[in-house]
């Protein structure tokens, strides 16, 4: 019977097979077993006292044994299930078992599934184990049933993200870094990360008049500050999400090293996804507000000023970073753009833009554009409401906004541009290219004012060529800001026809370098 399971959980999930058979060996077991044990009744002890009667009984304080649990168990889960998933998958990158895995007919979420459940395997069944005694010690402090269940729960969905981040942090730098040192740092990350997680989860769930310091949290009108129901809800759907976009990463980066992280069509979704739940922050309660509403009405308009101006360029020019393809990637597409302009003429335009909208290796700067004209439209709604009707924005409307955003998508396209153009100057990622070409450009603007002597708000024309075109509103008037859009789409076209011509060359001299390799092999044939 138990050789017929063994089977039945082999063919549906070899890789977790092979897991288990590796860890749960007799000596693990019994290690697990009786730490986890042993832990407990030393908690036990811990946490009773004798009482001072005739018959010397013992009394245990049920609910300090539940909240050292409620520490305990999650950082477990937390912190060494992150180390030992980092190790073993660095351990198989580095002796290059990794590859053999991605050779077999298994699919990439099979496999990483079942590093996930049979890796930690031994951890898990020391925290089973101790689940009986969290729960009776829950029952016995007249914890909630229904609030138990859902701390469970809460546990299970920051475990699936922080192993998710974990496995994606193995992929991108196991190869380039020492196995352990990665992994103590990824362990070290998952205990800052899980003690602000597991704080929270603690707090929200404590029956000691937890909702006053979140009253005026609220998310898409819903008063979820004001609910621990609510509250739930709102982090199990906000981690599930989070959890499904780093596992689609994962994926990607599992199957083919050499991929973004996202495909153009996935970044469409995911900057959606993004943008609607930081907009929820924003969006006010449609009930009567008290005294101060006018002070939180303003706070959320500041919030989504911020976000939109502040928040989303930085984000957006990472995202170049991560949309764009590797520089033989992109030798491959201009070889064959280069070539379809000689059989598809008819259809070359639109063939060019389809593939720049949902091409693999194709350059990064129309999905840019588009993620960043969806979210103008996602906030769109948001702007005609709700600026220039508080006090803090009267000055700042609609009109003025949309302005500013096509200000600073022009700044993000240029960065990103520039970081293209650059990057077949080097064998760099072009993240880093991304990243230093905005580190030099604002560091030559600070310099600029700091040798001039002025104030940073003096020159707004400069501001205007900045990631943040949105400070010049302050201060710049009509004229400027005309002539710095001007300079803007000069400078933006200049870069766009550069990036066109090397992506020409590109195409021509890897085509001539192909005719002339399959030219000459049937001359080496006949000699």
């Amino acid at each position: 019977m138990e050789l017929k399971r063994l089977n039945q959980l082999g063919e549906w999930n070899p890789q977790l097979f092979r897991e288990l058979k590796g860890q749960l060996t007799t000596r693990n077991l019994f290690l697990g077993v009786t730490i986890s044990f042993v832990c407990q009744i030393f908690l036990l002890l811990l946490g009773s006292e004798m009482v001072g009667d005739s018959t010397n009984s013992w009394y245990v304080r049920w609910e300090s044994v539940f909240i050292v649990l409620n520490w305990i168990l999650p950082f477990l889960l937390l912190t060494c299930g992150i180390y030992l998933l980092m190790s073993d998958l660095g351990k198989e990158e580095h002796r290059g078992t990794l590859n053999f895995i991605r050779l077999s007919p298994q699919s990439s979420q099979s496999i990483l599934t079942g590093k996930m459940l049979g890796v930690p395997a031994v951890l898990y069944l020391g925290i089973i184990l101790a689940l009986p005694l969290h729960f009776g010690s829950a029952l016995a402090g007249d914890f909630p049933l229904g609030w138990l269940l859902e701390i469970y729960l809460l546990w299970g969905v920051a475990c699936g993200l922080f192993y998710s981040s974990a496995f994606l942090m193995t992929l991108l730098y196991g190869a380039k870094n020492g196995i352990q040192a990665l992994a103590w740092s990824g362990s070290l990350l998952g205990f800052i990360a899980g003690a602000v997680y597991i704080s929270f989860i603690n707090f929200i769930f404590d029956q000691s008049g937890w909702s006053n310091g979140l009253s005026n949290w609220y998310w898409f009108s819903l008063p979820v500050g004001s609910d621990p129901q609510l509250i739930f809800l709102w982090m199990l759907i906000t981690l599930s999400v989070a959890t499904y976009w780093i596992w689609q990463s994962v994926n990607r980066i599992f199957r083919n090293p050499n991929s973004t992280l996202v495909s153009k069509s996935q970044s469409y979704w995911l900057v959606a996804s993004i943008q609607v739940w930081l907009l929820g922050f924003c969006v006010p309660p449609l009930n009567e507000f008290s005294s101060d509403s006018q002070i939180f009405l303003d706070s959320q308009v500041v919030l989504g000023t911020l976000t939109l101006f502040v928040f989303n360029p930085v984000g957006f020019i990472s995202l170049g970073g991560v949309l764009s393809p590797r520089p033989q990637a992109l030798r491959d597409w201009a070889r064959y753009r280069h070539t379809s302009h000689f059989t598809d003429k008819g259809l070359l335009n639109r063939s060019l833009i389809q593939d720049l909208m949902w091409g693999e290796k194709s350059p990064a700067l129309v999905a840019i554009a588009i993620n960043f004209l969806l979210t103008t439209a996602i906030w769109f709604p948001w702007m005609v409401w709700r600026l220039g009707q508080v006090e803090s924005s009267q000055d700042f409307t609609a009109p003025s906004a949309l302005l500013g955003l096509l200000l600073t998508l022009n700044v993000i396209l240029i960065y990103v541009a520039i970081a293209q153009v650059m990057v077949f100057m080097s064998r760099w990622k072009q993240s880093a290219w991304i990243v230093g070409t905005v580190g030099v450009l604002v560091g030559g603007l600070l310099a600029i004012w700091v040798t001039m002597g002025m104030s940073l708000l003096d020159m707004p024309f400069l501001w205007l060529l900045s990631p943040l075109p949105i400070v010049a509103f302050t201060h710049a008037s009509a004229t400027t800001l005309f002539l710095g859009f001007l300079t803007q789409l000069g400078i933006l076209g200049v870069l766009t026809l550069q990036l066109t011509r090397q992506f020409r060359k590109l195409g021509e001299s890897t085509s001539k370098g192909l005719l002339t390799q399959s030219a000459s092999l049937p001359s080496r044939a006949l000699k």
